[in-house]
């Protein structure tokens, strides 16, 4: 992924399609002190969480509070969009939430000091500008703390825009900002102060999994750019990653066992129970799991989304139940996959469960419904990603009373190739 014209139609579509203008007059605030001297904040518009905390909705412009001292490890990610990785996100929390790389930035001297708090948002589908209240309440609480500067890293297509909404009400509440940018086009449009761009896959915003070193790369070029007198500034990151890998060579097998398959319920029974001896060898590996988000086992998510697929007419299962039912269900089977020895690249896992699984096939027939029918259509974004479905998912995006506004695509070029400045 290097530019918009590298994209599949579909996606280079949908972003050109989004309103991306500056949110109002250039405001810069000008960091007083030295790198050394000042107090950071990471912001994630990943939506991560605590998992005692609330869950992300489907369209929700709030905050949630991730304790400086406790460990990264344990954080849920309940984001609604399915158009980026979570892979990386489920090998390294650092790769979208850099705490152990700021902690040692701050122990070599290089950083003053972190902030008791830092903060995570859900970053899609929302318009920038609905952001700007709960911003404006956060930058309070980092005045409070002493935050003299906030660095903001997005995950998904959406999020670059809303790290760009971020950054613009924090700059003008006193906070300067720094970030990164995954789409080079919409942040040319919107113009925050600093950002710097890089031509990673979503979801992969500082590169590699587990590569400390080249994070740290990324950090210091992003973190450079605080104290740029020229603004606004959209720098490139000069260093690319190779993801190439070759698939596994012993894939787990998604054959299903010899009983009944005349149902969905029971292909998709057969196939989680495959899954779960190389779920429980990843979360043993780890330590740690993304599931349980929802209130049900897989077992009983899989019974009842099964349910409506073997009778259409019954009624479908509750929204918010489902859209917590599908982040658990993602996040079994990435995490099941990512258990093989060697290295997958970036949609690896995705297109995998999209397209070899029964679960994917299940959750494409959902898609396939909601996007039918007018009331159910915005919802459909949540269940597959435009490459999954091999095209668009709409041109709205959700407005400060939650209602779908038809974007424009002001603000952008035709995604044509630039040159790098």
């Amino acid at each position: 992924m290097v530019r918009l014209s590298d994209l599949p139609e579909w996606e280079r579509a949908h972003l050109l399609a989004k309103d991306a203008l500056p949110l109002g007059p250039a405001v810069h605030t000008h960091p007083s002190k030295p790198l050394q001297e000042m107090r950071l904040a990471l912001i994630s518009t990943a939506g991560l969480h605590e998992r005692a905390d609330a869950v992300f909705e489907l369209s929700d412009s709030t905050y949630r509070v991730i304790d400086g001292d406790k460990n990264a490890d344990a954080l849920m990610l309940s984001h609604s969009s399915s158009n980026f990785d979570r892979a990386g996100f489920q090998e390294d929390v650092n790769l979208v939430f850099p705490i152990d790389r700021m902690r040692e930035l701050e122990a070599q001297g290089k950083i003053g000091s972190l902030a008791s708090v830092h903060f995570s948002f859900m970053g899609a589908g929302l318009l920038p500008q609905v952001y700007e209240k709960t911003v404006r309440d956060m930058a309070r609480l980092l005045r409070q703390d002493g935050v003299d500067a906030a660095f903001i890293l997005p995950v998904c297509p959406n999020c670059t825009r809303a790290s760009a909404g971020i950054a613009y009400y924090l700059e003008s509440e006193g906070i300067a900002t720094t970030g990164i940018s995954l789409v080079r086009e919409i942040t040319e449009a919107m113009q925050p102060p600093r950002m710097l761009w890089t031509s990673f896959p979503f979801g992969y915003p500082l590169g590699k999994p587990g590569d400390a070193a080249f994070q740290h790369q990324v950090i210091d070029a992003a973190l450079a750019l605080l104290h740029c007198e020229d603004l606004p500034v959209l720098a490139d990151f000069p260093l690319d990653v190779d993801f190439t890998a070759d698939a596994p060579s012993c894939a787990i097998t998604l054959s299903r066992p010899e009983t009944d398959t005349s149902s969905w319920r029971a292909r998709l029974k057969n196939e989680v129970l495959l899954m779960k001896p190389w779920y429980d060898r990843s979360r043993n590996r780890r330590g740690r799991t993304m599931v349980g988000i929802c209130d049900a086992s897989i077992d009983e998510i899989t019974d009842r989304l099964a349910a409506w697929l073997d009778a259409p007419d019954s009624d479908l299962p509750d929204l918010v139940w489902f859209k917590y039912a599908m982040e658990d269900i993602k996040a079994f089977y990435s995490e099941a996959m990512i258990a093989e020895p060697g290295e997958y690249p970036p949609g690896y896992i995705s297109a995998r469960f999209w397209n070899e699984t029964e679960f994917g096939a299940a959750l494409k027939q959902y898609h396939a419904y909601f996007d039918a029918h007018e009331k159910l259509k915005p919802f459909a974004r949540a269940i597959a990603s435009r490459d999954a479905v091999q095209g668009s998912t709409g041109d709205f995006a959700i407005g400060a009373q939650g209602e779908m506004v038809v974007q424009s695509g002001r603000g952008q070029d035709d995604g044509g190739a630039h040159s790098d400045e």
